[in-house]
């Protein structure tokens, strides 16, 4: 627990660094987009539905927080909380244009290199697909709060920024999702 919580820390120091570098050299912006790109593609994509369209919010997601790099203080919820508070807006912005949500692409950004045979292929959509239904009958914010967390890899510290929550509140909605996919998954088994 410690360790993960100097581990956080320690993060956060670099990100303000690279963020006092950007600045200077916009660059140096680089570190940062290489350092969240993925999280903020796997925060977005199950959002709105497609690959496409979450590369797009993510790359949209960049270009607002380097022009508003100047307005980030580093106010102890860290870099990522900024970040993924631009990239809230930005799917939220979008979202409005495009006012009907559609099924879930949950976590098919291939994450591995391998390449897994057909079986393995079908089995995992069919997972996916599952885990997709299931996160559409959470509320909104426990689905947000648990794709925060298990795709975007977020602590709760981290998401309660996010979200404008306290961190009591966020693990709380967080417990309560999880607990209802457990129970979800436990009643398709039977």
């Amino acid at each position: 627990m410690q360790e993960a919580l100097v581990a956080g820390h320690s993060a956060q120091i670099d990100d303000d660094v690279a963020v006092r570098r950007a600045l200077a050299d916009r660059a140096a912006f680089a570190g940062l987009y290489v350092r969240y790109r993925d999280p903020v593609f796997r925060y977005l994509a199950p959002r709105v539905g497609s690959a496409e369209e979450a590369a797009d919010l993510t790359a949209a997601t960049f270009e607002r927080a380097i022009a508003r790099l100047s307005t980030y203080r580093g106010d102890g919820n860290g870099f990522a909380a900024w970040l993924f508070r631009i990239a809230r807006n930005t799917a939220t912005d979008h979202l409005r244009r495009q006012p009907r949500w559609r099924p879930l692409d949950l976590l098919r950004h291939d994450r591995s290199s391998r390449d897994p045979g057909p079986e393995q292929s079908v089995v995992a959509r069919e997972a996916v697909d599952r885990l997709g239904l299931r996160l559409q009958e959470l509320t909104e914010v426990q689905r947000e709060c648990t794709i925060l967390r298990y795709a975007s890899d977020l602590t709760v510290r981290e998401i309660a920024a996010v979200i404008g929550k306290s961190e009591a509140a966020t693990q709380k909605q967080l417990n309560r999702g999880l607990a209802r996919l457990k129970e979800a998954y436990r009643d398709e088994s039977r």
